[in-house]
């Protein structure tokens, strides 16, 4: 019999699926989102994860060291390379790098240059010879395959190249020194260490880039401890002058150099999926809401209350199972999409590779599968519990919640306080994360308690001669307590809407007019090779002024020493985050005694101004000590940077790679014709500021651009959520409704009553979502941005780009709680009277 009954509600509970029809769409939907979001980020970091701990470059694994060359303008030469290898050092496996964008049929169908990477195959199979390990026979096949006169790419990089081209891999082409040269045949190979790479015999490499240099050496050994610094010690005592050694990057090392951005990553994806249980809760209460008749008549045949919840939560884990069905093939596409983007950044950003991991959808969906079971359990707590309670009783349910207020505000000083310490006294990302999400948290907690005396104020404001809007007004206070959880999710998308729109715009205000004064010369000409171009501006009348440049380890990281002009333009130029005594820091600068940091090294030295330094003197390489008298701004490098004046470098050994010029049209005219006889890429090369200012704009846009997409669907996320809790309440509201209308008030009053009081609580969450955006901003800036990049920049909070933000928050959920408001007022009175009697 209670089979029977229990059979009985299942049936009763799939017909009300037409009823429940559009709740049913959005707890889906909103899933379908979350778990997309959330998977798509775990694909990303478990490739980037996959790729660090293959520790492999270029298909050699346990490289431990790199010879390199201490200047770009005395490379490693192939003799050097033969020497060592005679000598004994078996270990070492030459390859050479160069970057060029792929062509079919002269058409560019690569977004950015790919990096071809030539090995020593023949070497790096004698590395092989005595290991036996998986891995290492994995490797030594990948290394065996591009001597076969074929070049490995990750086959999901091939897949984008043919995407993006109707031409058939034989006619694709590189372009090196103005000659088309067909690429040699390309070949898939799976491996995590590939990402935008193309790997060939180094014969093959120079078959195609006959002048470039040999990049590095790698030291591949398989030696742990003292054997490993004896052989090193060896090594070194046997290097060139113009070389040296230097270790690579360990997993470790590379997991906390991009962990920062992963982080972040991660936190987004969460915070999106969190905005999303906000529409599932919203979602499940609206199907409980609808289905509480029905309910009530179950329970009158006998079927218990457990078998009930039981049955609805089964029902919800077979959605939860639907949605992360349909995420997490979703996921897979969306990473292969903008994993693009991924490498590039990370490449960029941390001169990172990261590739193409294996994935195991399976174990990818038991993950947010689980998450998400979670997650929908948690937020459809409350929602059972209530459900519960309303079969239970028979008497309907009073409004005489006590007030909360004081410990509403009791809960938000709590984590505004604990935030407050965590920002004050601990610096790890993943806690201040933490710290952020605690003050939004308290930001919901002062509105709930807010709002009552909010809408009281308003309430006040109204005159009399008013009287449906203070009777409307008055109806919200009870709006409020049914509409917390929704408002919240309002309230956090507004809050980081502006919070994050403030911190990207604040962003392109301080690179753009730091630019624009750091851009001081008319035109900026890089290059890198053996023409004397200094003496060929001279004969045009052109001053060129270089950039000497030159690396270094110090404290175990690579530091930048530039030269800078002291000239008064270059002076006036300088942006500088702190200076002590500017005309007295110029004049001990251009005498070389002292020096100019950027902020990066600043911060993560933790150095201030009048700190000494101790540094090697570039012209003489003798230790010297120097004292920091400016930080300046250096908006976007991850590098450390130290400047030095002109006159501190060799101009016979110094390197430069940028020259600053400034001419008239004439004589730059005559110039780049020099160039051009000399096979020199002037169009590529020769970059005027207002170029360089154009590019560096268009550049930080798209780099920007997704964060619009994401602050617009987190706003209609919470939209959606405010919509479901809506549609939930005019149930609960239909007395209220149907009184004012029978008292002769027209459909279309009736519909800007309630669209009044919806508004008037959005524009309240607003109102304090603005100076918790503010809030927010300020540690995404000076918090968040320190400890993830060792750099910060001017906050600007512009009245106008805030209003923008405010005003376009309002529509967008004015827009969406429209519908439902417009929906449900549309019924005849007498439907209402009907359903109330």
């Amino acid at each position: 019999m209670i089979d029977a009954l229990n059979q009985q509600f299942a049936h009763i509970l799939w017909q009300s699926y037409r009823k429940n029809l559009f709740s049913i769409l959005m707890l889906v939907t909103s899933l379908t989102i979350a778990v997309t979001g959330l998977a798509c980020v775990l694909i990303i970091n478990s490739s980037a994860k996959q790729s660090y701990n293959t520790q492999q470059i270029a298909l050699i694994d346990n490289v431990k060291y790199s010879v390199f060359a201490k200047q770009p303008t005395h490379p490693i030469q192939k003799a050097d390379y033969a020497a060592l290898r005679r000598v004994g050092f078996s270990e070492l496996v030459a390859i050479a790098r160069f970057r060029r964008y792929v062509y079919g049929h002269q058409e560019k169908i690569t977004e950015r240059g790919i990096e071809f990477i030539g090995v020593d195959a023949y070497s790096a199979l004698e590395v092989y010879t005595h290991r036996s390990s998986s891995q290492v026979k994995n490797t030594a096949s990948g290394i065996a395959a591009i001597t076969t006169s074929s070049a490995l790419l990750h086959p999901q990089l091939l897949k984008q190249l043919e995407q993006n081209t109707e031409q058939p891999r034989d006619k694709w082409s590189v372009y090196y020194e103005g000659v088309s040269k067909p690429l040699p045949p390309l070949s898939p190979y799976h491996s995590a260490s590939l990402g935008n790479q193309i790997i060939l015999d180094i014969a093959l490499f120079y078959a195609l880039f006959p002048n470039e240099p040999l990049g590095e050496l790698l030291f591949a050994s398989e030696l742990e401890g003292k054997a490993l610094s004896l052989r090193i010690d060896a090594l070194v005592s046997q290097l060139p002058a113009h070389l040296d050694i230097r270790p690579i990057a360990t997993a470790e090392q590379q997991n906390d150099m991009t962990g920062s951005f992963h982080l972040n990553l991660l936190a987004m994806a969460l915070l999106m999926f969190a905005v999303c249980l906000f529409i599932v809760l919203n979602a499940v209460n609206l199907t409980l809401a609808n289905r509480l008749s029905w309910l009530k008549v179950c329970r009158q045949l006998g079927i218990s209350r457990s078998a009930i919840i039981v049955i609805q939560c089964i029902e919800l884990a077979a959605l939860t199972f639907f949605s992360c069905c349909i995420g997490t093939v979703l996921s897979v596409y969306l990473a292969n999409a903008v994993s693009p983007a991924i490498q590039a950044t990370l490449s960029g950003l941390y001169s990172v590779n990261v590739g193409f991991g294996r994935l195991s959808l399976v174990g990818l969906f038991i993950q947010v599968f689980c998450v998400s079971l979670l997650g929908v359990g948690v937020a459809s707590v409350f929602s059972f519990k209530q459900c519960n309670e309303q079969l239970t009783s028979t008497k309907p349910k009073t409004d005489n919640e006590p007030s909360k207020t004081s410990y509403f505000l009791i809960v938000s000083a709590i984590l505004g306080f604990s935030a407050l310490f965590v920002f004050k006294h601990v610096h790890s990302l993943s806690w201040l994360l933490i710290a952020t999400a605690a003050v939004i948290l308290s930001g919901c907690f002062v509105l709930i308690a807010s709002y009552p005396l909010s809408l009281q104020v308003i309430h006040w404001c109204i005159p009399n001669r008013f009287p449906l809007l203070k009777v409307s007004t008055q109806h919200s206070i009870a709006l409020s307590k049914k509409t917390r959880i929704a408002c919240c999710a309002f309230f956090i998308a507004a809050t980081s809407n502006i919070g994050m729109n403030l911190m990207v715009d604040s962003f392109r205000s301080a690179t753009i007019s730091w630019l624009e004064t750091r851009l001081v010369s008319d035109f900026y000409f890089y290059y890198r090779g053996d023409q004397d171009v200094v003496a060929l501006a001279k004969q045009h009348n052109i001053t060129l002024l270089p950039r000497y440049e030159r690396y270094l380890d110090y404290e175990n990281t690579v530091l930048q020493q530039f030269s800078y002009p002291t000239t008064p333009d270059f002076q006036n130029a300088m942006v500088f985050y702190a200076i002590d005594h500017p005309s007295d820091a110029w004049e001990q600068f251009e005498k070389g005694e002292a020096v100019f940091v950027n902020q990066q090294f600043a911060f993560s030295f933790n150095k201030s101004l009048n700190d000494t330094l101790e540094l090697p003197d570039p012209r003489t390489q003798e230790s010297k000590r120097y004292r920091i008298k400016g930080i300046i701004y250096d908006f976007g490098n991850t590098s450390k940077q130290v400047l030095f004046p002109l006159s501190s470098f060799a101009r016979s050994s110094a390197v430069s790679s940028i020259y600053y010029l400034n001419a008239n049209d004439a004589n730059i005219s005559d110039f780049r014709a020099s160039l051009q006889a000399l096979g020199i890429d002037h169009e590529r090369q020769l970059i005027s500021a207002d170029q360089l200012l154009s590019l560096s704009s268009q550049t930080f846009d798209n780099t920007f651009l997704i964060t619009d997409g994401i602050n617009i669907v987190t706003l209609l996320v919470a939209a959606l959520s405010l919509a479901c809790a809506i549609i939930m309440l005019m149930h609960d509201t239909r007395p209220h409704n149907m009184l004012i209308r029978s008292l002769g008030v027209s459909v279309l009053k009736t519909q800007g009553l309630a669209f009044y009081q919806y508004s008037v609580l959005c524009s309240i969450a607003l109102l304090f979502a603005i100076p918790f955006g503010i809030l927010l901003s300020y540690i995404l800036v000076f918090d968040i941005n320190l400890q993830a990049f060792q750099w910060t920049y001017p906050l600007e909070i512009a009245i106008g780009k805030l209003f923008k933000v405010v005003a376009i928050s309002l529509a967008i959920v004015i827009i969406v709680i429209a519908i439902p408001i417009i929906r449900m007022t549309k019924k005849p009175l007498i439907e209402d009277i009907r359903w109330l009697n």
